[in-house]
C-alpha cells in the first residue's frame, strides 16, 4: 500500500451490510448465467479495480471487490461451456486463493474499525443524552464540575457574576472574560434592582455584559462558599437573582439564574489553574467540603507520645531500610473520624492472626528494599512506633529463630504490637536480614527516617490515637498458598511465612523456587524490538478508547477519569514526562529486559501495558485515552486499584515503580553476605559496599534512574558509640513547618534534624550492652538521577487527620542539590513534574504540572492546557516534586510499517 491513512468508512456500518453489498450487484448476477469468456472479462475488470482500491487504502471497496472476484470464480467453474475452458479455471485458481486471503485480512481490519466506530457512536449518543438529561436537571444550582464542563467542553455562553468582596476578587478570580464583579455591598444597603445594578457598576465592560444578560445561555451567581439550599431570604445572591429574573419585566432570561454550589472556594479546590492566582482558604480544616468519595473504616491504636507532638507537624514515617519511603494505606481512611474511643481500643485488641486473615483480600504495594550494613538494631520512627518493640538485626548468616507467626500475647498483656501496613521491597534475599533475638524481650528498630521533627521532647506524655494500617500478607504464587509474603511499613522489610508450619522463614526453599511463576508468558526473542503494525496500533487505540476530539497538535494526550482515578492519572503523566524512561519504552529497549520468571513480578504484564499506554500518550494522534486496560492489570496485583475509590497518589507511585522494577529486574538475586563494620575503615568504603550489595539483587532502569543512598547515624547517649549504616531509597518524604509559607530547603532542614529516642524507643546499645537513650539523624549520601520529594501534608489531630496547607516555595530550574548530599552531584537538577492535591485527606482531587523541556502543561485528567511558570511559583497544592538531572530527550517513537 502506498498510503498510510485509511479512507474513512462510508459504504456500510458492519460486515453484514458490506457482504450484502458485495452480493447485490447486477454484474455478478449476470455473470452466473454468462459464458466463460464473458466471466473472465468481468474478473479482469474487477481485479484491476480491487488493486486500485487497495493502493489508496479504501478497505471497504477493496473487500467488496475481492468478494465479487471470488463469486465470479465460483460462477466460472459452473459456466455452461466450462468443459471447453478448463484452462481458464486453472489460470484463476491461484488468483482465487489470493483473493480469499486478502478478503480475510481486510475483514479482520474492517471488523475492528466497525466495532470502534459503532462504540464511538454509542458513546457519542450516550454523551448527547447525558448532556440533555444534565441540562434538564439544572433548576436552581450548578456544581463546579458541571460549570467547568459547560465552559470548556460544551462551550456554553455563560455569564459569571462574582459577588465576593472587592478584596477577595482582586486577590483571585476566575480567568475568563465572561466573569464580572458585582460585590455584595454594591447597592449600599438599598434593595436589589436590575437598573440599580446597571447604574452602580463602574466598570464599563462589566456593565455592558450585565445589560446583555438576556443573550447568555446561563447566568451563574456565586460568593465565597454558599450553597443554594442554604440561602436565606435577604442574602445578596437571592436578592440579585430575584431582581434579574422575577422582577425584571423588560429583560427575559433564557434560563433561571443558577447558584454555584460551594462558591468560589469549591471552584478553586477543583480547578485552581482556571483562576488568576491561588486563594488560601479561610475555612478551618475540619470544615472543608468533602468530595463524593468514601473509604472503609480506619483502625487506630492508643499510643504513648510526647505531649508536644500534637502541636507539631508530624508527617508519616519514611523507612530507610526500604528502598522506598513507606506509605499510609489510603484504602483504610476513616469515613467517620469521630469514632468512640472504646471502639478504637477494641479493634486493636483483636488477635493478630485473625487480623491478618481479614486483610489477606487487600494486598499492599510492594517496594524494593535494601541492605543491612553495620550491626545495629532498628528503631521505629516516632509517628509509627509499635508499643511492643522489635528485636535488633541479626547477622545474615545466623539461623533465623524458629518462632510462631502469632506472638505470645499473654506474655505482654499491657501492650499488643500491631502489624504495620506495608510498603517495602520485593527482593527475595532481604528476608535473610530479619531481626535476631525476636524470641527474646524485643528491642526497637532503627534506620527509619525521622518524622518527629520537634526538639527535645518534654517528659509529659499523653495518650493519642495513632493511625496504623494493618500489614497484609499476599501469596507469592497464586497456585500455592503455602508461602505468603508480608510487608512492614515501619521496618521496611519483607518476610515470608510458611503457613503449614506457622513460622517465619528467610526465603522459599530451593526445591520450591522453580515452580510455575504467577504469570506465564510465551517465550519471545528479546533481541528484537517490538514493532507496532497498523493493525496492532489500531487495536491498542480501540482498547484504550482513544478519542481525537479537539486534538492539540504536537501537544500531550490526556487521561480519562475512570471514577476517582485522578491519583493514577497524575502519576502516569508525571512519570511519562521523564523522557529518558519514556524513550526506553518507546524505542523497544525494554523488551529485551523483561523478566518473566521473577516470582515477585507480573510476568511482564505491567511493563507491556505501560508501553501501550505510553505510546498512546506520545504518538500525538489523540486528545485523550481511557487507561482501563492498564488499571485492570495493576488492579490484579493490588486489588485496591481495581475499584473506583480514591487512593493516594504517593502510594500508587511507590507501587508502580516497584511493579515496573520487578518486571525488568535482571539481577539473579544471590545470597546477601553480611557487611561487618570492622571490615571498613571509612564511610565511603562502607557506602560503596552497601551499594554494591544492593545492586547485586536489584538491576533495572528503575534502579538506575530513581534510586539514591541514605546514611543513617545513631549515637548512644550513654557511651557515645556512633553506629552508621547505608540504605537505598527511591524518594524521600519530608515534613512541613507549621507556618503559612516556607521553602523546600526549610523542609529538608527538618528532615535532617536529630531525633531523640527515649522511653519505649530505647534499645540495647551494641557497644555498652545497656538499654539507653539515643539520637539519630538521616543524611542523603548519594542523590538519584531523578529525585522525588513527597511532602507530608497530613497529620493526626485528636481523632482525625488535617491537611497542612502551607505554601511551599520550590525551585524550578538549574538547581544545585550538592549541599543536601554528602556525595556532591556534578549535575544540576530541573523540575519536570509536580503532582498537586486539592481537598482533604478523606476526599480530594489530583492534577499535575508537567514539562517536556520546552513547555509546561497542566494535566487535569483528560483536559490538558499550556501552563505558565507563575502558576508553579504560587502553587499551594504541591504534593510530589519530580526533579531530574538528565536533559530532556527527543522522543523515539517506534516505526510502524505500512
Amino acid at each position: 500500500m502506498t498510503t498510510t491513512n485509511k479512507i474513512d468508512l462510508y459504504l456500510a456500518n458492519n460486515l453484514e451490510e458490506l457482504n450484502k453489498r458485495a452480493d447485490d450487484n447486477p454484474s455478478i448476477q449476470k455473470a452466473k448465467s454468462s459464458s466463460c469468456a464473458q466471466i473472465t472479462h468481468v474478473i479482469e475488470t474487477i481485479w484491476a479495480e480491487a488493486k486500485k482500491a487497495e493502493l489508496i487504502n479504501d478497505e471497504e471497496r477493496a473487500y467488496v471487490l475481492y468478494m465479487r472476484l471470488f463469486a465470479c470464480f465460483t460462477a466460472l467453474k459452473q459456466a455452461k461451456d466450462i468443459a471447453n475452458n478448463q484452462s481458464s479455471v486453472q489460470y484463476y485458481q491461484k488468483g482465487a486463493l489470493l483473493w480469499w486471503e486478502k478478503a480475510d485480512q481486510l475483514s479482520a481490519s474492517l471488523k475492528t474499525r466497525y466495532d470502534a466506530k459503532n462504540a464511538a457512536k454509542i458513546e457519542e449518543e450516550r454523551k448527547i443524552q447525558a448532556a440533555i438529561d444534565e441540562e434538564a436537571s439544572l433548576e436552581k444550582s450548578i456544581s463546579p464540575k458541571l460549570l467547568y464542563k459547560y465552559l470548556n467542553e460544551l462551550k456554553k455562553n455563560i455569564l459569571l457574576i462574582d459577588m465576593r468582596s472587592t478584596t477577595d476578587y482582586d486577590q483571585s478570580h476566575m480567568r475568563t472574560s465572561a466573569c464580572i464583579h458585582t460585590p455584595a455591598d454594591l447597592m449600599n444597603g438599598k434593595g436589589w434592582t436590575s437598573w440599580g445594578v446597571e447604574s452602580a457598576l463602574t466598570d464599563q465592560n462589566a456593565c455592558t455584559k450585565f445589560k446583555q444578560r438576556a443573550t447568555y445561555d446561563y447566568i451563574v451567581l456565586f460568593d465565597d462558599d454558599s450553597y443554594e439550599n442554604n440561602l436565606k431570604a435577604g442574602h445578596c445572591l437571592m436578592g440579585l437573582k430575584q431582581a434579574i429574573f422575577s422582577f425584571d419585566r423588560d429583560v427575559k432570561l433564557k434560563h433561571e439564574p443558577l447558584i454555584l454550589d460551594g462558591g468560589y472556594e469549591d471552584w478553586m479546590t477543583y480547578y485552581p489553574g482556571e483562576n488568576t492566582a491561588p486563594l488560601i482558604s479561610r475555612k478551618p480544616f475540619g470544615e472543608l467540603r468533602s468530595f463524593e468519595v468514601s473509604y472503609p473504616d480506619d483502625v487506630y491504636v492508643l499510643e504513648e507520645v510526647p505531649a508536644d507532638v500534637t502541636t507539631n507537624a508530624q508527617p508519616e514515617a519514611a523507612t530507610i531500610t526500604s528502598a522506598i519511603v513507606p506509605q499510609i494505606d489510603r484504602t483504610r481512611k476513616p469515613i467517620n473520624s469521630q469514632k468512640p474511643e472504646s471502639n478504637i481500643i477494641e479493634s486493636e485488641e483483636l488477635p493478630i492472626q485473625q487480623i491478618e486473615e481479614e486483610q489477606q483480600q487487600q494486598p499492599t504495594p510492594i517496594i524494593p528494599s535494601v541492605i543491612v550494613v553495620k550491626e545495629q538494631p532498628e528503631i521505629p520512627d516516632r509517628s509509627m512506633k509499635p508499643i511492643q518493640p522489635i528485636g535488633p538485626t541479626s547477622p545474615v548468616n545466623q539461623e533465623l529463630p524458629n518462632i510462631p507467626i502469632v506472638p505470645d500475647i499473654a506474655a505482654h498483656p499491657s501492650s499488643v504490637t500491631p502489624i504495620i501496613s506495608n510498603t517495602t521491597n520485593i527482593s527475595s534475599e532481604i528476608p535473610k536480614l530479619i531481626d535476631k533475638n525476636v524470641n527474646k524481650n524485643d528491642s526497637n528498630r532503627e534506620n527509619i527516617p525521622p518524622t518527629d521533627v520537634s526538639k527535645f521532647p518534654t517528659l509529659n506524655r499523653g495518650t493519642l490515637p495513632i493511625y496504623r494500617p494493618f500489614n497484609r500478607t499476599v501469596p507469592i504464587n497464586n497456585t500455592d498458598e503455602q508461602y505468603r509474603k508480608k510487608f512492614d511499613a515501619v521496618t521496611g522489610r519483607k518476610v515470608i511465612i510458611d503457613t503449614k508450619s506457622n513460622r517465619y522463614i528467610t526465603d522459599i526453599p530451593e526445591n520450591e523456587t522453580n515452580k510455575t511463576p504467577i504469570h506465564i508468558t510465551p517465550s519471545v526473542n528479546r533481541d528484537t524490538k517490538p514493532i507496532l503494525t497498523q493493525q496492532t496500533r489500531q487495536q491498542i487505540a480501540y482498547d484504550y478508547r482513544a478519542i481525537t476530539d479537539n486534538l492539540q497538535v504536537n501537544g500531550p494526550t490526556g487521561l480519562k477519569n475512570l471514577g476517582n482515578s485522578c491519583y493514577m492519572n497524575s502519576i502516569i503523566q508525571s512519570l511519562s514526562f521523564n523522557l529518558k524512561l519514556t524513550n526506553y519504552f518507546l524505542s523497544g529497549d525494554f523488551n529485551k529486559d523483561i523478566n518473566t520468571k521473577n516470582k515477585f513480578g507480573s510476568g511482564g504484564l505491567v511493563v507491556k501495558e505501560w508501553f501501550k499506554l505510553i505510546y498512546l500518550l506520545w504518538c500525538q494522534q489523540y486528545s485523550y485515552v481511557a487507561p482501563q486496560p492498564f488499571k485492570y492489570v495493576v488492579g490484579t496485583l493490588q486489588k485496591a486499584y481495581l475499584g473506583t475509590q480514591q487512593q493516594d497518589a504517593h502510594e500508587f507511585l511507590v507501587f508502580l515503580l516497584d511493579a515496573l522494577h520487578e518486571d525488568l529486574n535482571q539481577a539473579t538475586r544471590p545470597r546477601i553476605e553480611e557487611l561487618k563494620s570492622e571490615n571498613f575503615k571509612t564511610d565511603r568504603q562502607l557506602a560503596e559496599a552497601s551499594k554494591k550489595s544492593f545492586l547485586s539483587h536489584n538491576k533495572s532502569i528503575i534502579i538506575d534512574l530513581f534510586y539514591g543512598l541514605f546514611k543513617s547515624t545513631t549515637i548512644c547517649l550513654l557511651c557515645s558509640y556512633n553506629s552508621i549504616r547505608f540504605d537505598a531509597f527511591a524518594m524521600i518524604s519530608v515534613p512541613i513547618p507549621r507556618v503559612r509559607q516556607c521553602s523546600l530547603d526549610d523542609c529538608l532542614d527538618l528532615f535532617r534534624e536529630f531525633e531523640y529516642l527515649r522511653g519505649d524507643e530505647r534499645y540495647e546499645c551494641s557497644n555498652c550492652k545497656r538499654v539507653s537513650e539515643k539520637k539519630r539523624r538521616l543524611d542523603i549520601w548519594e542523590l538519584p538521577k531523578i529525585f522525588i520529594v513527597h511532602f507530608k501534608r497530613f497529620r493526626l489531630q485528636q481523632t482525625h487527620y488535617i491537611k497542612n496547607e502551607t505554601l511551599i516555595r520550590y525551585p524550578i530550574s538549574n538547581i544545585d542539590f550538592s549541599h543536601w548530599s554528602q556525595t556532591p552531584s556534578p549535575s544540576k537538577y530541573s523540575l519536570v513534574a509536580v503532582v498537586n492535591h486539592y481537598g482533604s485527606m478523606n476526599s480530594g482531587h489530583y492534577t499535575s504540572f508537567c514539562n517536556d523541556g520546552k513547555q509546561w502543561y497542566y494535566c487535569n485528567d483528560h483536559a490538558i492546557r499550556v501552563a505558565e511558570k507563575s502558576e508553579l511559583e504560587h502553587n499551594v497544592h504541591a504534593y510530589l516534586l519530580f526533579y531530574s538531572s538528565l536533559p530532556q530527550q527527543q522522543l523515539r517513537l517506534p516505526s510502524i510499517p505500512n
